[in-house]
């Protein structure tokens, strides 16, 4: 069994409760905005990978990789944020449960193909292109927001959920997109 784990949820920022440096992290999930300390924002953050890694990201790569840093429980924060939907594991072998539950938001202005290679599609800011992407993933990133999950969305765009997942994690480690939970079909 070959599993991913995924951040859900789009990171709104940090919010100050008073002068004192009090705060929290704010995540938009769904229609609710979750607030997180700072050690449940760094597991949640580092769950959407490292842009200089593209490589596919799972449970114990991130346990790994919190081992070294100044975060006191790091599988036990894991398994909170997994309870709380903010996080998700991910059987490769059957995506499509977890594809109808969650949907696919792109976050960044769209580039198109880039001129010195033209089956390279991008996305980033109007100032510079982040992420490179396939026309296949490219195409669904650009409408996946219109289906009510990212289930539907491959539907429509003749992609493959495993393989769509596979790639996601270089979207959303530059902020290019974000997992969302779905809609009710005809909702928004």
């Amino acid at each position: 069994m070959s599993t991913l784990m995924f951040p859900i949820g789009q990171c709104l920022g940090t919010y100050y409760a008073d002068a004192e440096d009090v705060h929290v992290q704010q995540v938009r999930l769904g229609w609710e905005i979750v607030e997180l300390g700072d050690e449940e924002f760094a597991v949640w953050a580092l769950a959407h990978g490292l842009a200089e890694n593209p490589d596919p990201w799972d449970r114990a790569r991130m346990t790994a990789l919190l081992a070294g840093r100044k975060i006191q429980d790091p599988a036990l924060l894991i398994e909170s944020l997994l309870s709380r939907t903010l996080l998700a594991e991910v059987d490769l072998d059957a995506p499509a449960d977890f594809a109808a539950r969650h949907r696919l938001l792109p976050l960044h202005i769209g580039h198109g193909a880039a001129p010195e290679v033209t089956t390279m599609f991008t996305t980033g800011t109007t100032a510079q292109p982040l992420v490179g992407m396939t026309q296949t993933l490219y195409d669904l990133w650009l409408w996946c927001h219109l289906s009510p999950s990212l289930l539907i969305a491959c539907q429509e765009r003749h992609a493959d959920v495993g393989a769509v997942l596979t790639a996601l994690h270089p979207l959303l480690a530059s902020s290019a997109a974000c997992l969302d939970l779905a809609v009710p079909e005809g909702g928004s």
